[in-house]
């Protein structure tokens, strides 16, 4: 069986939406969602809760997997990234030498399932370095532009389906995005790679409802309707 840590990311400050690791969503603090998600997976030996706040950490009490770790002031800021978070971990012998695989859950994502997760488990073998959860655009991106010097519009994509006529939606090539549900990889692969993308990364598909990421308060707003009206 692999012996999996998976690390939840969850910092007291945010700019574009103050404290929203413990805002409120249905009746729950956000990080929650993530947390029970996780360890309902069944697919972690341990599950890190990474924060400077000790509020957030106190969130880890609730699961008998849950590892609160402080963070230090110097991982602690707003232009931290979450993979340099799990880059500074994972260097660590007590998590780098213990376990066979490293997963980031991001917060942000309260709509990822412990059946994600376990599908997305299912899909790493030997033959790949790791697993990433995707959805797709909202908008084809193939129909998109940049406004650059002096307002004039640039396209994003050569050739335009805005130059070529070709602008019915449905005939675009699907391109995925990252949603932030999962990042998983051997964690021999990403000791060596210090990268969720790099080496031979498998993509797994998620709808876009269950891919919705909460940064602003319109996003939180957004969620709780969801919420309230598919009960």
């Amino acid at each position: 069986m692999v012996k999996a840590l998976a690390i939840v990311p969850a910092r007291g400050g945010s700019k574009r939406l103050k404290r929203k690791n413990l805002r409120q969503l249905g009746g729950r603090a956000l990080v929650d969602y993530t947390l029970q998600s996780a360890q309902n997976s069944g697919c972690f030996s341990t599950i890190i809760l990474s924060s400077d706040d000790d509020e957030i950490l106190t969130l880890s009490a609730l699961y008998k997997d849950v590892e609160p770790v402080k963070r230090p002031k110097q991982m602690s800021g707003d232009h931290v990234t979450a993979l340099e978070l799990v880059c500074e971990l994972t260097s660590m012998p007590k998590y780098r030498d213990n376990y066979d695989a490293v997963a980031l859950l991001l917060p942000t994502c309260p709509f990822r399932t412990q059946e994600h997760i376990q599908e997305g488990f299912k899909l790493l073998s030997p033959a790949i370095d790791g697993v990433v959860s995707l959805t797709t655009y909202e908008f084809p991106p193939q129909l998109s532009v940049t406004i650059e010097e002096k307002g004039l519009i640039q396209s994003v994509f050569e050739p335009s389906p805005l130059i070529t006529g070709d602008t019915r939606s449905q005939d675009q090539k699907n391109i995925y995005r990252p949603n932030g549900g999962f990042y998983i990889q051997w964690m021999k692969s990403f000791i060596g790679h210090q990268n969720f993308w790099k080496g031979k990364v498998k993509g797994y598909q998620m709808e876009r409802l269950d891919s919705v990421d909460i940064d602003t308060e319109l996003d939180l707003q957004y969620v709780q309707f969801v919420m309230d009206n598919t009960k």
